[in-house]
């Protein structure tokens, strides 16, 4: 199985973007999604660098569900998707209880929301006049609903949802074309534990195939090899002090490291220095296990590695994601060419 090769262009800086993307695209990659966060929209970004791209696939790798109607969220991405001639995948995800904490917006039971916005999108697209949808979440009822545009750019509209743990997992994989796994769900034992059986279980219980499964792995490519590393640890830690993650971590060899990640960022008041506590409490093994950062030379090992245990696993898509957290805006470039350079094919 061939796996497809894409980069996650996760960094606030807007002006890197086309340049990153068109680099991209040159250097072979299939894809590249882009980010959201609080000052940043997903779905712009993705039809920027489309619109600075020919070939290149592009997808929104996460836009947040709970800050739009999921018939905005659809409609954007519809317009977007034409303005870049088809080529937009629509990835949606919850976002974490602080990030919505944040907006001060409630979405509540996220997993089975979130499978509801699928289901309404996807009426949506399937409409060919007119739409209902009376669910425990969404109550749409629009009789002269209809789409502007052609059924086959509707049918090429393709809708993933992020997920890591069980629960979300299962019920996302009924309704999304794909599912974008969380950084960590690469991990090889986790994917045949949880990931894999889980996705095989939702096809069969809706009679279709399974969904695309496409894993994200942070990765640092650079000459000094030391500080991608330093970067890439500061991203691990991030994602490890997450609460919502601790159940991932039961799974893997460090789940006492992730606890201590945790216990430290409860102490912290303030901005949180998430490059010294990687630098202290992610170790290499944890490192080496949850990215790919080094010299070029190491990390081009470790992602052909990874594509040949995801191939066997049968995971279609292998997303590169640069470390964003402990990233100054002046260096965006380098550690984003560094990277698509090091992996051009």
């Amino acid at each position: 199985m061939s796996i497809k090769r894409s980069v996650a262009l996760a960094v606030s800086a807007f002006p890197t973007l086309a340049d990153a993307g068109t680099r991209a695209e040159r250097a072979g990659f299939d894809r590249a999604w882009t980010t959201e966060l609080r000052s940043r929209d997903a779905v712009a970004r993705a039809q920027h660098v489309g619109s600075h791209t020919s070939s290149l696939l592009v997808g929104t790798g996460i836009a947040y569900a709970f800050t739009r109607h999921p018939m905005a969220m659809v409609a954007a991405a519809v317009e977007a998707s034409a303005a870049v001639g088809g080529r937009l995948t629509l990835g949606i995800g919850a976002g974490t209880d602080h990030t919505r904490g944040e907006f001060g917006i409630e979405f509540d039971h996220p997993a089975t929301r979130l499978a509801e916005y699928l289901a309404v999108m996807r009426a949506a697209l399937d409409s060919d006049g007119g739409l209902e949808h009376h669910g425990r979440f969404y109550d749409v009822s629009m009789p002269g609903f209809a789409f502007g545009h052609p059924r086959e750019l509707l049918d090429g509209v393709r809708l993933y949802a992020a997920a890591l743990m069980p629960t979300a997992l299962r019920l996302l994989s009924r309704e999304a074309d794909g599912i974008a796994l969380h950084p960590f769900g690469h991990v090889e034992r986790y994917l045949d534990q949880v990931v894999l059986p889980v996705s095989e279980e939702a096809a069969g219980s809706v009679g279709r195939t399974g969904p695309s499964i496409a894993a994200w792995m942070v990765s640092c490519a650079l000459e000094d090899g030391e500080e991608a590393r330093a970067l890439a640890r500061a991203q691990i830690a991030l994602y490890a002090a997450q609460p919502g993650f601790a159940a991932f971590f039961e799974h893997t060899p460090w789940a006492g490291c992730a606890a201590s990640v945790r216990a430290r960022v409860d102490l912290v008041r303030g901005r949180v220095p998430w490059r010294e506590l990687g630098s202290e409490l992610v170790p290499d093994e944890m490192l080496d296990g949850l990215a790919a950062a080094g010299t070029p030379e190491e990390v081009v090992e470790a992602v052909v590695a990874k594509e040949r245990q995801l191939s066997r696993q049968g995971v279609d898509e292998l997303t590169l994601q640069v470390p964003g957290i402990a990233l100054p805006a002046e260096r965006t470039d380098a550690v984003l060419d560094g990277l698509v350079d090091a992996l051009a094919r």
